[in-house]
């Protein structure tokens, strides 16, 4: 009896062993998923220098775009817009943001190199006081829209002086616009339905808008006083 015992015990224990083993095994690769995704995130700011951003076409930044306790600012309007020296094809972008009352701003993303503006190539999320605005043109001018494209579906946008958590996310065609944890525009690329408003947009005259496969990200100087940070990116 005793070694009848023991012999079950020893192969309960066997068999016991190696599910501790895989379990053990499954709880090292989750953590070196979560690991491998954190480390995909590239932050595009250090929050100390412009290092990473540029002009157009490679110029030095403007005197305007300054450093200021984390935040990447536009002091004052004559800068002209800020651009990332990468290019990027598909990717996931979060930031956050803060706009001056009655500002108006944005980023604008797979924007083409050169010298011409880069609203003319890359689509624009919008950056906007939307209480100082209260009778837009279009709704696709408030915040969070693609600009003269798509109308955000819900007015999340915080007050003129605070700041706004903005992620954008495109990949295989369709993009996604999001505002303080909420999606707010769902497109793809040159549907019927994008050809369609495209056709209808102030960019219909201009052939290389949004023809880009790969491109730079863009933060507009529209003249106002606006704050960034936490700019971070991954590819996809």
């Amino acid at each position: 009896m005793r070694i009848l015992i023991k012999t079950r015990a020893g192969r309960l224990l066997m068999l016991a062993l190696p599910l501790l083993m895989a379990s053990a095994g499954c709880e090292r690769t989750g953590e070196i998923a979560a690991k491998q995704v954190d480390a995909e995130w590239v932050d595009l700011f250090d929050g100390e220098t412009l290092g990473g951003w540029t002009g157009v076409n490679g110029t030095q930044a403007g005197g305007a775009w300054q450093v200021l306790d984390g935040n990447l600012v536009l002091t004052a309007g004559g800068a002209g817009d800020l651009i990332t020296a990468e290019q990027f094809a598909d990717f996931e972008l979060a930031l956050e943001w803060k706009i001056s009352p009655g500002g108006n701003s944005g980023i604008i993303y797979r924007a083409a190199s050169g010298d011409a503006p880069v609203w003319m190539s890359g689509m624009e999320y919008q950056v906007l006081d939307n209480r100082a605005f209260p009778n837009l043109e279009k709704p696709s001018h408030s915040a969070g829209a693609v600009f003269d494209l798509y109308a955000p579906s819900a007015a999340k946008a915080k007050p003129a002086g605070q700041y706004n958590k903005t992620r954008i996310r495109l990949q295989d065609g369709r993009v996604e616009h999001w505002l303080n944890g909420t999606r707010i525009v769902n497109y793809r690329l040159w549907s019927d339905d994008w050809k369609t408003r495209f056709a209808r947009s102030k960019f219909s005259n201009y052939p290389g808008f949004a023809r880009s496969t790969r491109g730079h990200i863009a933060l507009q100087d529209h003249g106002d006083k606006v704050w960034y940070r936490k700019i971070k990116i991954r590819r996809l």
